[in-house]
């Protein structure tokens, strides 16, 4: 590309242009890389009057002018280094070098970014991870087309960015200034539109041609060092208390085998061509978020589309060109360019390229002459070449995972129960298996029968006299009735009705004795003898009768012997006389094994799990019952080996 002129400013971290005035470079190279940061270098004279911009952690931004005037940016970085050296011809130069501007994403921690997506994991992690990049950045396209489930603790916003790409295989770059532009993954990375090619027919002419890069050098490598066939999946977690793929639900995609007891996938073709070589590899990022079902199955899920993802780049040997070529083109990686090369010596072809490739890198250079983009790493698969160094980089990157985030523990918790037990009441063992449980590896009640024992050997009696009180109580007769009269006696008689001063009026007869009736006036009253027996009628009524203050005397007889009593071997209950339930469940008692003096053992883990190994329930209980009429005392140690999380609750 033809420009008029180039230079390069200095600038502060909040885009402050520093100094007099630009610095006027040499010339300029920028190499972009995919997913993660590139890196620049320039060169300028010793002797430029604004050399005195120049200072480590400043920012070095090269622009240009094109032929129609615009003026545009080719790269900005972050200087790292600074140089002077003197050449042949004794001048003085200053080399300056650093990593690209996506080294500002390093400055920032994500802090605890939870990407769970209620168990399910989220589809705009670049979104939620840039939130937290230096003011200034922004990101393109920040949704994933698979859906992120990971954890950070204090990880720089670039490393966020990188692995939650890396595990679901999906890619970003950096655009112009600070904006980072999310991919996809490689298979919808868009062409070039540049063919590169070994021979033109006029290279004057193809000079001007955008989509025609000439191959000037090509150099093959072969990267076979880490081919696996099978990986063996380690998540979050220590020992044998970590995330393993058992509990995943989705299935492994065609051409990949899943194998959940042995915890390991494999790529059958890798295999069927190369045998079996397999790695145990650390995903110390990827562990649930919470401990809940949907979050353990999360987990394993992202555990096992990370450890395809590795296989599909890992699992056949890899080939990479290094390509160094002319084109005015400016080439970005993760894009595709179609290479057509074919190299013979002595009849032999020892190249013979034909096809598309993913650009992995792109080195740009800027001088007087123009813009050209002067080589490229190419290859079919869609990652860098993986130095010594980047490897044990890696590796201490796992390890300051392991010691930042929230680890899984193995746990043993021991239950020591007592409990006495006949046909009406039985014996009963409560436990909790509360939220801190991530799994449950294997639930064991050990215990035996033994005889019903008491602190009381015999009991006797003792008199004792107890004061109940008096008292009155009322009765009432069921009604009246007729009582004879016998002899003479009388009677009493009202007169009605008579007239003043009036003579006798009658007689009254009665049993043979007669007396005159007579009376002076209404209302007198006089008597009458009788001499015969007769009835008289009593009406219903009531009696009261009163019981004094008393006592009664009782003699129970009794007297208790302390000691230790313990039931007859006749009198206590035996194995085959018990229920034994779990969650009021059916009868285990047929799966209960003997370990020997009296002891037995009951695997009741299968009753207290769920599908991925969690706690089915909170509050558990284990119950002992029979209907045989015999007494036991039942003594039992419960023993649970499980994971457990440390969890913030907050």
């Amino acid at each position: 590309m033809e420009i008029r002129s180039f230079w390069v400013d200095i600038e502060d971290a909040a885009g402050n242009k520093l100094g007099a005035g630009p610095l006027r470079a040499d010339g300029w190279d920028q190499t972009a890389r995919l997913s993660a940061c590139g890196d620049f270098s320039f060169r300028a004279s010793a002797l430029d009057p604004n050399r005195a911009a120049l200072a480590e952690k400043r920012v070095a931004v090269c622009r240009y002018i094109e032929r129609d005037g615009t003026v545009d940016e080719l790269g900005r970085g972050i200087i790292d280094k600074i140089v002077f050296s003197i050449d042949e011809d004794g001048a003085l130069w200053l080399d300056v070098s650093g990593n690209d501007i996506g080294r500002e994403l390093s400055y920032r921690s994500v802090g605890s970014l939870d990407l769970a997506g209620s168990g399910l994991g989220v589809n705009d992690a670049p979104d939620q991870i840039m939130a937290f990049a230096p003011a200034g950045w922004s990101i393109t396209d920040g949704l994933t087309e698979t859906n992120v489930y990971a954890g950070y603790d204090g990880e720089s916003v670039l490393s966020a960015l990188s692995k939650s790409g890396e595990h679901i295989g999906e890619h970003w770059r950096l655009g112009s200034g600070r904006v980072v532009n999310w991919l996809g993954p490689a298979s919808g990375f868009a062409a070039s539109g540049v063919r590169a090619v070994q021979h033109v027919n006029s290279v004057v002419e193809s000079e001007s041609v955008d989509d025609i890069a000439i191959i000037l050098g090509l150099t093959e490598e072969n990267d076979t060092a880490d081919l696996l066939t099978r990986i063996i999946p380690r998540g979050s977690g220590n020992g044998s208390a970590i995330v393993t793929i058992s509990a995943a639900t989705d299935g492994a995609p065609s051409g990949y085998t899943l194998n959940k007891p042995g915890n390991y996938v494999m790529r059958n073709d890798a295999e069927s061509q190369y045998g079996r070589i397999e790695r145990a590899l650390d995903f110390k990022e990827i562990g649930p978020l919470s401990n809940t079902d949907a979050d353990v199955q999360a987990a394993s899920n992202a555990l096992l589309q990370a450890s395809v993802e590795h296989l599909r780049r890992y699992g056949m040997p890899q080939k990479f060109y290094k390509v160094d070529l002319h084109t005015n083109t400016i080439l970005q990686p993760g894009s595709t360019l179609r290479v057509i090369y074919r190299n013979m010596v002595d009849g032999v072809v020892y190249y013979d390229l034909d096809g598309e490739y993913n650009i992995l890198d792109a080195t740009r250079r800027i001088d007087g002459t123009g813009i050209l983009t002067v080589g490229v790493t190419i290859s079919t698969i869609d990652r860098l070449p993986q130095s010594d160094i980047e490897y044990l980089a890696g590796q201490m990157s796992q390890a300051q995972v392991l010691a930042a985030h929230q680890q899984l523990g193995a746990s043993v918790d021991t239950l020591a129960w007592r409990d006495e037990m006949d046909d009406a009441h039985g014996a009963s063992l409560r436990f909790w298996l509360g939220d801190e449980y991530t799994s449950v590896q294997r639930a064991i009640l050990r215990f035996r029968i033994q005889p019903l024992r008491s602190t009381v050997k015999s009991v006797s009696a003792a008199s004792t006299t107890s004061s109940s009180g008096g008292g009155g109580t009322s009765t009432s007769a069921a009604g009246g009735g007729l009582t004879a009269d016998g002899g003479s006696h009388l009677h009493n008689t009202t007169i009605g009705s008579a007239t003043p001063n009036a003579p006798d009026i009658g007689w009254f007869r009665s049993g043979g004795f007669i007396t005159p009736v007579s009376a002076s006036s209404p209302g007198d009253v006089f008597q009458a003898g009788v001499s015969a027996t007769h009835d008289h009628p009593i009406p219903a009524h009531t009696h009261e009768v009163t019981i004094p203050d008393h006592t009664h005397e009782v003699t129970p007889t009794i007297n208790m012997l302390y000691g230790i009593f313990e039931e007859s071997s006749g009198n206590t209950l035996g194995l085959a006389d018990l229920v034994i339930k779990l969650n009021g469940g059916s009868d285990l008692s047929a799966g209960v094994e003997s370990l020997g003096g009296g002891w037995y053992a009951l695997d009741i883990t299968a009753g207290l799990v769920n599908s991925v190994y969690r706690p089915a329930q909170e509050n558990n209980e284990v119950t002992f019952s029979t209907a045989v009429e015999k007494t036991a005392r039942i003594e039992a140690q419960l023993t649970i080996r499980g994971v457990v999380q440390a969890v913030n609750y907050e």
